[in-house]
């Protein structure tokens, strides 16, 4: 069954074992960035709490009306390092053409944990399969993007970005255009992180244009310490030289930086795990520190978690082997968290929710594993979760140019969904941070009341701001506004929907002010553009649809 896919494309070099040198060359890239963060290098300083690395959201405006807010809804974020094959996960088990293209790593029929006549789990998901039959899981079928990267780095900064595959940002969907910069933070008026993060992996989800602060505890007696003192680092005991004094300069600046080492002792010592976790687990571990932070009252609104392990290019497995011990380790771990914090009777405040960079080919390869594929199921726990499948079950007939699956769902419209329906954001503050208008689905239950209003997001502080097109749909010339709150190097580009570069309307150093640029669409085809503003301060994009 090996198969060369070299026809992906010179954009999709890397994507499985067969390209060699491009796929180490990603893996690399990818690896070096979570490298730096964990030293804390990447973005602010870092802190491990019982041997996870421990990042803390710097302050954005959209965290401060969270923070203001009377919500004490939470969103835990696990990501699947790796890119989860979606199709031995939920597995069309009622298919032919899946055991063909299969026949060493695909799911026996009678192994599979039936959800209908046609779909199932992994067996290695039990723990799951019972919480979907609780109703408290929501299975999203075919989620992905248009021209889906098939990089680990460029596919992971998507997702955590909230963008296209055509827009290039460094700051994250919950921060994005809704930053709000305190000259002094030492002053600000809170003294608990907003977001946290846990574990060796990139915080550019919550990355704003100005600041993104992150804490770092290596070990389980730093945490102890820090639950014990307040902070990680011992000043004093180091070498009376010249060196110890650079040490302790070091752990000072260290310790300084860190500014919620007694939110996160007072948590420490009033939450507690009320549930045995799963042994040699790390997202259980995570998940643990987690609740026990939760249930603590830390504060925190988001956090994420993350689980490595799933580009499974070789000796991937069926019923048994690292995909499967993967998935039973996802499983125990979720549902021994959500049975923590129920004890700890915040249940109806949390809600869960997977994600990983891309999924996997629908062929199996010749070394008995799954390249780099396109879309895949998302999923989605807890009470506030409106159990179900949603979607239909993805074609293994009608693949994309690529010879990968078709996505179904837009990533974005479900980070709508959260945004709206469980975060109480207006369907123009919704707008505001993902740049572009999409329709929340029917994935929670129960949804807020509107907590942050689209003037509310218009009033915040941005440097640049990319508006809406009028007319949209158009033809065949539209207008495009956007403003600059401080002037530097502008270019607005226009890019169709396979992200082929159309035209550029504006590259020029331009001051603050308002600014318009038109776009006549004369002589090309009916379809979805993309225009793209790049900026000194950061890009942002938006998609309109020339219509004949």
């Amino acid at each position: 069954m090996a198969r060369s896919i070299d026809h992906l494309g010179k954009a999709q070099r890397g994507a499985c074992l067969e390209h060699g040198a491009a796929h180490w060359a990603d893996h690399r890239c990818w690896t070096r960035r979570d490298f730096l963060t964990g030293l804390g290098l990447a973005a602010g300083a870092s802190v491990m709490v019982q041997g996870r690395t421990v990042h803390a959201m710097g302050r954005s405006s959209l965290m401060e009306q969270l923070a203001r807010s009377s919500s004490d809804r939470i969103l835990v974020l696990v990501q699947l390092f790796g890119g989860n094959d979606g199709l031995n996960t939920i597995v069309p088990h009622d298919n032919d053409r899946y055991y063909h293209l299969r026949p060493i790593v695909a799911i026996p029929r009678h192994e599979v944990l039936p959800l209908t006549g046609q779909l199932g789990m992994h067996p290695a998901m039990g723990a799951l399969h019972d919480l979907f039959s609780e109703g408290e899981m929501a299975i999203v079928q075919g989620v992905g993007y248009a021209n889906a990267s098939l990089s680990h780095f460029r596919g992971t900064d998507i997702w955590l970005s909230g963008t296209d595959a055509s827009t290039y940002l460094n700051t994250g969907w919950t921060g994005r255009q809704l930053e709000m910069t305190y000259p002094d933070f030492n002053t600000q008026p809170t003294n608990y992180p907003l977001a946290v993060q846990i574990g060796g992996i990139g915080s550019m989800l919550f990355a704003g244009s100005e600041r993104d602060m992150g804490i770092a505890v290596t070990n389980t007696a730093l945490f102890r310490r820090l639950t014990r003192e307040g902070k990680y680092y011992d000043e004093q005991g180091v070498p009376q030289t010249r060196f110890g004094d650079e040490m302790a300069y070091l752990r000072r600046v260290a310790n300084d930086t860190f500014r919620y080492g007694a939110a996160i002792q007072d948590a420490s010592s009033q939450g507690s795990n009320e549930v045995n976790y799963p042994g040699q687990n790390y997202l259980a571990e995570s998940l643990a520190i987690v609740a026990r932070l939760i249930k603590g009252r830390l504060g925190s609104h988001i956090y994420h978690v993350g689980i490595g392990g799933f580009d499974t290019h070789g000796s991937q497995g069926s019923v048994q082997g690292t995909h499967a011990t993967l998935l039973e380790r996802l499983s125990d771990a979720v549902v021994a968290f959500l049975q923590d914090v129920r004890a700890g009777g915040r249940h109806e405040d949390v809600l869960v929710m997977t994600f990983s960079e891309f999924g996997r080919r629908v062929e199996q390869n010749g070394s008995h594993g799954t390249d780099h594929g396109t879309a895949a199921p998302l999923f989605m726990f807890g009470p506030a979760a409106h159990g179900g499948l949603f979607g239909e079950a993805p074609s293994l007939t009608d693949l994309d140019g690529n010879g990968n699956l078709k996505y179904q769902t837009d990533f974005k419209a479900i980070y709508a969904t959260v945004l709206q329906h469980w975060f109480g954001f207006s369907q123009g503050a919704s707008e505001t941070v993902l740049g572009n208008r999409y329709e929340p689905l029917g994935l929670v239950r129960n949804p807020s009341g509107v907590l942050v209003t689209d003037r509310e997001a218009q009033q915040l502080p941005q440097v640049f701001v990319l508006h809406g097109n009028y007319p949209n749909p158009f033809n065949p010339s539209t207008t495009i506004p956007y403003t600059l709150h401080e002037g530097g190097s502008v270019r607005l580009d226009i890019y169709d929907v396979a992200g082929r570069h159309v035209r550029t309307l504006v590259d020029a150093v331009q001051p603050p002010g308002s600014y318009t640029a038109t776009f006549d669409a004369s002589g090309l085809g009916s379809g979805t553009y993309h225009y793209r503003l790049r900026t000194s301060h950061g890009e942002a994009a938006r998609q309109m649809a020339l219509v004949r």
